[in-house]
Protein backbone atom coordinates (compact mmCIF):
# COMPACT_ATOMS: atom_id res chain seq x y z
CA UNK A 1 0.00 0.00 0.00
CA UNK A 2 2.83 2.40 0.79
CA UNK A 3 4.36 1.81 -2.59
CA UNK A 4 1.11 2.70 -4.33
CA UNK A 5 0.76 6.00 -2.44
CA UNK A 6 4.38 6.93 -3.14
CA UNK A 7 3.89 6.28 -6.87
CA UNK A 8 1.13 8.88 -7.29
CA UNK A 9 3.03 11.74 -5.66
CA UNK A 10 3.14 14.77 -7.98
CA UNK A 11 0.22 13.66 -10.11
CA UNK A 12 -1.85 16.71 -9.21
CA UNK A 13 1.07 18.99 -10.13
CA UNK A 14 1.26 17.43 -13.58
CA UNK A 15 -2.50 17.78 -14.04
CA UNK A 16 -2.29 21.42 -12.98
CA UNK A 17 0.59 22.02 -15.40
CA UNK A 18 -1.50 20.57 -18.23
CA UNK A 19 -4.72 22.44 -17.43
CA UNK A 20 -3.37 25.83 -16.27
CA UNK A 21 -2.31 27.15 -19.72
CA UNK A 22 -5.76 26.35 -21.11
CA UNK A 23 -7.43 28.19 -18.21
CA UNK A 24 -5.14 31.22 -18.55
CA UNK A 25 -5.73 31.45 -22.31
CA UNK A 26 -9.46 31.14 -21.71
CA UNK A 27 -9.45 33.97 -19.17
CA UNK A 28 -7.29 36.27 -21.29
CA UNK A 29 -9.37 35.46 -24.37
CA UNK A 30 -12.56 36.24 -22.48
CA UNK A 31 -11.10 39.55 -21.31
CA UNK A 32 -10.13 40.43 -24.91
CA UNK A 33 -13.59 39.53 -26.14
CA UNK A 34 -15.29 41.59 -23.42
CA UNK A 35 -13.07 44.61 -24.13
CA UNK A 36 -13.72 44.34 -27.87
CA UNK A 37 -17.47 44.19 -27.30
CA UNK A 38 -17.44 47.19 -24.93
CA UNK A 39 -15.31 49.31 -27.26
CA UNK A 40 -17.45 48.39 -30.28
CA UNK A 41 -20.53 49.57 -28.37
CA UNK A 42 -18.72 52.78 -27.41
CA UNK A 43 -17.90 53.46 -31.07
CA UNK A 44 -21.54 52.89 -32.05
CA UNK A 45 -22.83 55.08 -29.20
CA UNK A 46 -20.34 57.81 -30.09
CA UNK A 47 -21.49 57.87 -33.71
CA UNK A 48 -25.12 58.01 -32.59
CA UNK A 49 -24.50 60.83 -30.10
CA UNK A 50 -22.60 62.88 -32.66
CA UNK A 51 -25.27 62.41 -35.33
CA UNK A 52 -28.13 63.26 -32.97
CA UNK A 53 -26.42 66.40 -31.67
CA UNK A 54 -25.56 67.49 -35.19
CA UNK A 55 -29.07 66.86 -36.48
CA UNK A 56 -30.60 69.03 -33.76
CA UNK A 57 -28.12 71.91 -34.07
CA UNK A 58 -29.12 74.84 -36.31
CA UNK A 59 -25.53 75.52 -37.42
CA UNK A 60 -23.57 72.30 -36.84
CA UNK A 61 -19.80 72.12 -37.20
CA UNK A 62 -17.37 69.21 -37.39
CA UNK A 63 -15.71 70.35 -34.16
CA UNK A 64 -19.02 70.12 -32.28
CA UNK A 65 -19.75 66.68 -33.71
CA UNK A 66 -16.28 65.44 -32.79
CA UNK A 67 -16.69 66.82 -29.25
CA UNK A 68 -20.02 64.99 -28.81
CA UNK A 69 -18.56 61.74 -30.16
CA UNK A 70 -15.47 61.92 -27.95
CA UNK A 71 -17.51 62.81 -24.87
CA UNK A 72 -19.72 59.75 -25.40
CA UNK A 73 -16.80 57.43 -26.18
CA UNK A 74 -14.78 58.57 -23.16
CA UNK A 75 -17.50 57.20 -20.87
CA UNK A 76 -16.12 53.73 -21.59
CA UNK A 77 -13.22 52.84 -19.26
CA UNK A 78 -9.95 52.17 -21.04
CA UNK A 79 -10.92 53.94 -24.25
CA UNK A 80 -8.97 56.87 -25.66
CA UNK A 81 -11.39 58.67 -27.97
CA UNK A 82 -8.63 60.91 -29.34
CA UNK A 83 -7.40 57.88 -31.31
CA UNK A 84 -10.71 57.64 -33.17
CA UNK A 85 -11.14 59.00 -36.69
CA UNK A 86 -14.39 60.97 -36.83
CA UNK A 87 -15.89 62.42 -40.02
CA UNK A 88 -19.06 64.43 -40.48
CA UNK A 89 -20.85 64.80 -43.81
CA UNK A 90 -24.22 66.15 -44.89
CA UNK A 91 -26.08 64.56 -47.79
CA UNK A 92 -29.51 64.25 -49.30
CA UNK A 93 -31.55 61.05 -49.07
CA UNK A 94 -29.54 59.36 -51.85
CA UNK A 95 -26.42 59.56 -49.68
CA UNK A 96 -24.20 61.24 -52.28
CA UNK A 97 -25.79 64.54 -53.32
CA UNK A 98 -24.95 67.81 -51.59
CA UNK A 99 -27.63 69.30 -49.32
CA UNK A 100 -29.66 72.21 -50.65
CA UNK A 101 -27.78 75.48 -50.24
CA UNK A 102 -24.50 73.79 -49.25
CA UNK A 103 -21.29 74.16 -51.31
CA UNK A 104 -20.11 70.62 -50.42
CA UNK A 105 -20.94 67.60 -48.22
CA UNK A 106 -19.06 69.03 -45.23
CA UNK A 107 -21.60 71.88 -44.90
CA UNK A 108 -25.10 71.46 -43.55
CA UNK A 109 -27.11 73.49 -46.03
CA UNK A 110 -30.79 74.20 -45.49
CA UNK A 111 -33.09 71.23 -44.86
CA UNK A 112 -36.74 71.39 -45.80
CA UNK A 113 -39.63 68.95 -45.90
CA UNK A 114 -39.24 68.59 -49.66
CA UNK A 115 -35.45 68.07 -49.58
CA UNK A 116 -34.36 66.81 -46.16
CA UNK A 117 -30.69 66.90 -45.30
CA UNK A 118 -29.05 64.05 -43.38
CA UNK A 119 -26.15 64.26 -40.94
CA UNK A 120 -23.76 61.32 -41.34
CA UNK A 121 -21.21 60.68 -38.60
CA UNK A 122 -18.57 58.02 -39.24
CA UNK A 123 -16.34 56.79 -36.42
CA UNK A 124 -13.34 54.49 -36.93
CA UNK A 125 -11.41 53.08 -33.98
CA UNK A 126 -8.56 50.57 -33.94
CA UNK A 127 -8.77 47.97 -31.15
CA UNK A 128 -5.61 46.19 -29.97
CA UNK A 129 -5.82 42.86 -28.16
CA UNK A 130 -4.17 42.32 -24.78
CA UNK A 131 -2.26 39.27 -25.97
CA UNK A 132 -1.18 38.34 -29.49
CA UNK A 133 -3.12 35.27 -30.58
CA UNK A 134 -1.89 32.81 -33.19
CA UNK A 135 -3.81 32.96 -36.49
CA UNK A 136 -5.81 36.00 -35.28
CA UNK A 137 -4.82 39.61 -36.07
CA UNK A 138 -3.72 41.74 -33.11
CA UNK A 139 -5.74 44.76 -34.24
CA UNK A 140 -9.32 45.17 -35.40
CA UNK A 141 -10.90 48.30 -36.82
CA UNK A 142 -14.39 49.16 -35.67
CA UNK A 143 -16.13 51.33 -38.26
CA UNK A 144 -19.62 52.66 -37.57
CA UNK A 145 -21.71 55.22 -39.41
CA UNK A 146 -24.91 56.77 -38.11
CA UNK A 147 -27.25 58.80 -40.29
CA UNK A 148 -29.89 61.12 -38.81
CA UNK A 149 -32.28 63.47 -40.59
CA UNK A 150 -31.78 67.15 -39.80
CA UNK A 151 -34.79 69.21 -38.82
CA UNK A 152 -33.05 72.44 -37.81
Amino acid sequence: MRRFVRGTAGQSMIELALVLPILVFGLVGGADLARAFALQLAVQNGARAGAEATALDATPTSAEAIAHVQQEMNRTPGMDATNATITLTFTLADGTSVCTGAPNTSTAGTPSLATPCYANVRVRYTFKTITPWPLIPNTFTFDRTTRVRRYA
